[in-house]
């Protein structure tokens, strides 16, 4: 029974430690952003203008060491899509709605007291039916931001940019995928 013993009382003592160092945070935020589609558009097709796009979110944040945490989180993003065919022989202007849902998987590191680096895969999923392509798949993002704590509580700005649909989980033809250039901006609990 002793030899047993030292060995689990070891492995408490040390992990013990470990454990209070663990931080959680937990964030909300909202943000705007600039959006085009991208890619091999087909000559005479219709243009895509987005505008009016916004994001809101939360984000929970698991430190593994003092400055590197894992990210994840939900994103909800939504745009009106102006599409705009070739002019022949009239031209039509139709208004869709964009919506999607993410969840980043990202890497968080933290250099200094006040700015950190995020990014990393994102998984998206396209809710809204309409007759853009399917920006559902694995994209990515990645973004740098400043971040000021006072007590446990915490604001923060973090520009971003974001390329949907890497990975398609549906491939189509000139595919049109949506690149994302934004600004997050929340505030966030450290426990």
């Amino acid at each position: 029974m002793k030899f047993f013993l030292h060995p689990v009382l070891l492995f408490l003592l040390i992990i013990n430690p470990l454990q209070s160092q663990t931080q959680n945070e937990a964030k909300i935020y909202v943000g705007v952003t600039q959006s085009s589609f991208e890619g091999e558009g087909l000559d005479g097709g219709a243009s895509f203008d987005v505008e009016n796009a916004y994001e809101v979110g939360f984000k929970y944040l698991l430190y593994v060491t003092e400055n590197l945490a894992l990210e994840s989180g939900l994103n909800y993003w939504k745009a009106d899509v102006k599409i705009s065919s070739s002019p022949m022989p009239d031209q039509t202007i139709r208004n869709e709605i964009l919506e999607i849902t993410s969840i980043p998987i990202f890497a968080n590191f933290t250099f200094s007291d006040y700015f950190f680096i995020n990014g990393g895969p994102v998984m998206d999923f396209q809710f809204s039916e309409n007759d853009l392509d399917s920006q559902s798949g694995i994209g990515v993002g990645l973004g740098a931001g400043a971040k000021y704590h006072f007590n446990n509580f915490q604001i923060f700005i973090n520009p971003n940019i974001r390329r949907y649909s890497v990975i398609p989980f549906e491939e189509e033809n000139f595919h049109q995928k949506l690149t994302s250039f934004g600004v997050q901006a929340g505030i966030g609990y450290r426990f």
